[in-house]
């Protein structure tokens, strides 16, 4: 006979604890939520020849509720520039060209990044509280195909989602295998309809594809093009409102109200 397990929702609530930097390699800045309720954490990641204090003061005036942040910083410094990041190779050091795709370094350091990004995951989810399923991933550029190759090739399947701006996967993973039924969640993409960095329209979709071929048939994908945008930041009303509309729609959230009902149980099996 199967036990019931009946539980008042006050026993339900458990802090999550703020990240150890002594426990991974990488370096980030972390910031509680604003109202004191770390239910869901977002994980930004910055575009190349950045830095992680950008994104932690793009962090807090996103303010979202219920949520704290985390602002990661690239593992590799920009040959040359001090103070610059990057997420893999992306230099030739003798001339300064971009490395192109036939450079197998490129696709060497994303996996390294996997590597200490997945590392940073565990330590959150398994040493701090977070649930796998309520961590999101926000990247820009080089910082969005960091979070879009985390979340469908990384080791940890379930997290909750992942928005990126003008970012992409390497074309060199076209060659990747789908890991069992592939990633489940949500994945927004937004991409300037001038962005000559990415291409034009058609090389844009095509990309987004081997986004799709990477997720599994329950997956939402949605990929938004931005009037008037080049290969930048968010910068407009129109795409930060669609941003914020992904948050608040996928995001979960604590019912405060209910749990704080002396009489309300949770019935579980």
């Amino acid at each position: 006979m199967q036990s019931i397990n009946v539980q008042s929702p006050q026993s339900q609530k458990s802090k999550a604890k703020p990240p150890t930097s002594s426990k991974c390699q990488l370096k980030f800045d972390y910031a509680p939520s604003a109202d004191g309720i770390d239910y869901n954490l977002l994980v930004l990641f910055h575009g190349l020849g950045d830095s992680k204090g950008p994104f932690s003061k793009l962090a807090t005036k996103l303010n979202l509720p219920q949520t704290a942040t985390l602002a990661v910083q690239a593992p590799e410094p920009v040959p040359l520039l001090e103070g610059c990041y990057q997420w893999h190779p992306s230099f030739d050091f003798l001339t300064g060209d971009l490395l192109t795709p036939a450079n197998p370094e490129r696709l060497k350091g994303l996996t390294r990044t996997r590597k200490l990004v997945t590392e940073l995951l565990e330590h959150l989810t398994n040493d701090c509280g977070f649930e796998a399923s309520r961590i999101f991933l926000f990247g820009f550029s080089q910082g969005g195909t960091v979070a879009l190759d985390v979340a469908l090739s990384g080791s940890i399947r379930n997290l909750g989602g992942v928005v990126s701006i003008s970012g992409y996967l390497l074309e060199e993973q076209r060659f990747e295998k789908k890991i069992g039924n592939g990633y489940g969640g949500y994945i927004l993409v937004t991409q300037g309809e001038k962005d000559q960095v990415i291409g034009n329209r058609s090389q844009a979709e095509k990309k987004f594809q081997e986004i799709q071929r990477l997720c599994s048939a329950d997956a939402l994908t949605s990929q938004i093009f931005i009037s008037n945008k080049d290969h930048s930041m968010a910068n407009s009303a129109a795409e930060w409102r669609i941003l914020h509309t992904f948050f608040a729609e996928r995001m979960p959230r604590r019912n405060l109200q209910l749990e704080n009902m002396s009489d309300v149980y949770l019935v579980n099996p």
